[in-house]
C-alpha cells in the first residue's frame, strides 16, 4: 500500500497544495517549522481520521480559514478524503462515499508514524501507552475495537451515575449491577485479548531491537493489570463505597499499563536518550510488522526527524536496517540536506521535495 498523490488545503500552515510522491522512497527536508511534520501529518489524518499532533481537530484549519481538506489517492486505486468545518462534524469518504461511522474505516490504510512525541510513550503515564496497543489492536480486530468502544462508554456511563449521586444511600445496588455484569464480560474479553497479542508483539519487538544495537542491551515489554479472569462482580461490590467517593471506577482494564524495560529495569528512570530513541524505533517496527502480518498489507512508514539525538554509528545501523527489510513506501523528513547520500542507498526510486513555509518543491 502507498500514497500516490495528496491534496490539501487549510491543513495547518498548507494554503493549497497538491504533490505526487514516489511509491519508494520520499526525502523532506527543510529548516524547522517549514511545513514537513504537517505534511506528514495530513498523510497521517487520511490512515486514520485524525491528527497524529493535534488534540483537537479545528487546530489543524489554517487560521485565516474556518475548514480543512485532505485528499489522497492510494496505490489500490482507491480515493479516501477527510474534511472539517468549524462548528461541524468531520466527514469522511472513500470513493466519495461517506462513512456514517469513523471507526468503519479503521485499518483500511495502514500507516506507522515515528515521531520526536513518541517518546511520551516511554515518559508520560500508562494511558498514553494503552492508547499505543489499543489503536494497534482495533487495526488487527474489529471484535476487538467494537469491544473497546463498548467498555469505554460503560465506564463513562457507571462514572457518571456516581458524579449524579450526593449521598451514598441513593445508590441503587441494581443499577450498579446492571454495568457491573456487562463490565466482568468485556473486561474479561479485552484483558485475554491484550494480554496474547502483548506477548507475540514483545517477540518481534525483541528481535527487532537486537538488529537496532550492537550492545548487548535488552529490551521487553511487559503488561501489567489489576484485573484477572478470577475476578466477579463481588470485586466490584467491594470497592463500592471507593467508586462512590472516587466518582470514578477502581477496577478494570482501563487501568492497565505496559512496562517498558531496558535490562530488567524501566528505561524511563534508567534509559539514555539515545537509548530511549532506539527503543521507540524498535516499537514503531515492531508495529509495522504487526500490522503488515495481520492485515497482509505493507503500511506506509513515515520518519519525522529521526535522525536527531543519534550519533552516526546509530544512524547508519537504522539506515542499514532500513535497507536490508522489506520495507514499501518511506517517507523521511530531516533539516540537513546532505544526509540524502546515505538515503540513497535504501531505495532506487527517490523524491526530493524542499519545503519553505507551507510550500512544496520538488528537487
Amino acid at each position: 500500500m502507498h500514497i500516490d498523490k495528496i491534496k490539501i488545503n487549510n491543513f495547518k500552515n498548507y494554503i493549497s497544495s497538491e504533490v505526487s510522491f514516489s511509491n519508494e522512497i520520499n526525502f523532506l527536508f527543510g529548516n524547522n517549522g517549514a511545513g514537513k511534520t504537517n505534511l506528514l501529518d495530513a498523510i497521517y489524518y487520511l490512515s486514520y481520521g485524525k491528527s497524529a499532533i493535534s488534540s483537537y481537530d479545528s487546530d489543524c484549519i489554517n487560521h485565516n480559514n474556518n475548514y480543512f481538506m485532505i485528499e489522497g489517492i492510494y496505490s489500490n486505486s482507491n480515493t479516501y478524503k477527510c474534511s472539517f468545518e468549524s462548528s461541524a462534524v468531520k466527514k469522511l469518504y472513500e470513493n466519495g462515499d461517506i462513512y456514517k461511522k469513523i471507526k468503519d474505516h479503521i485499518g483500511k490504510i495502514p500507516l506507522v508514524f515515528i515521531t520526536p512525541y513518541d517518546i511520551n510513550l516511554i515518559r508520560n503515564y500508562g494511558i498514553n501507552r494503552r492508547r499505543f496497543f489499543d489503536l494497534l489492536f482495533s487495526q488487527i480486530s474489529r471484535e476487538y475495537l467494537d469491544k473497546l468502544i463498548d467498555y469505554n462508554r460503560l465506564i463513562k456511563q457507571r462514572n457518571t451515575y456516581f458524579k449524579n449521586l450526593i449521598s451514598i444511600n441513593e445508590i441503587d445496588k441494581n443499577q450498579v449491577k446492571s454495568y457491573d455484569e456487562k463490565l466482568i464480560y468485556l473486561n474479561h474479553f479485552i484483558h485475554n485479548f491484550r494480554r496474547k497479542e502483548i506477548l507475540i508483539f514483545n517477540e518481534r519487538f525483541i528481535e527487532i531491537s537486537k538488529n537496532l544495537s550492537d550492545k548487548k542491551d535488552k529490551t521487553s515489554i511487559h503488561y501489567h493489570s489489576n484485573y484477572n479472569e478470577k475476578m466477579s462482580i463481588e470485586v466490584f461490590e467491594k470497592n463500592l463505597k471507593k467508586d462512590f467517593y472516587s466518582k470514578k471506577t477502581s477496577v478494570g482494564i482501563h487501568n492497565d499499563d505496559y512496562y517498558f524495560k531496558l535490562n530488567s529495569r524501566l528505561i524511563k528512570r534508567y534509559g539514555s536518550q539515545g537509548q530511549q530513541k532506539l527503543f521507540i524505533i524498535g516499537l514503531k517496527i515492531a508495529e509495522f510488522y504487526v500490522l503488515k502480518e495481520n492485515l497482509r498489507e505493507t503500511p506506509i512508514l513515515m520518519l519525522d526527524d529521526i535522525f536527531h539525538k543519534l550519533d552516526d554509528h546509530k544512524i547508519n545501523m537504522l539506515i542499514n536496517y532500513l535497507d536490508n527489510n522489506d520495507f514499501s513506501q518511506i517517507f523521511i523528513s530531516d533539516s540537513i540536506y546532505d544526509r540524502i547520500e546515505r538515503i540513497k542507498k535504501i531505495k532506487n526510486k527517490l523524491k526530493v521535495f524542499r519545503l519553505k513555509k507551507g510550500i512544496i518543491n520538488e528537487k
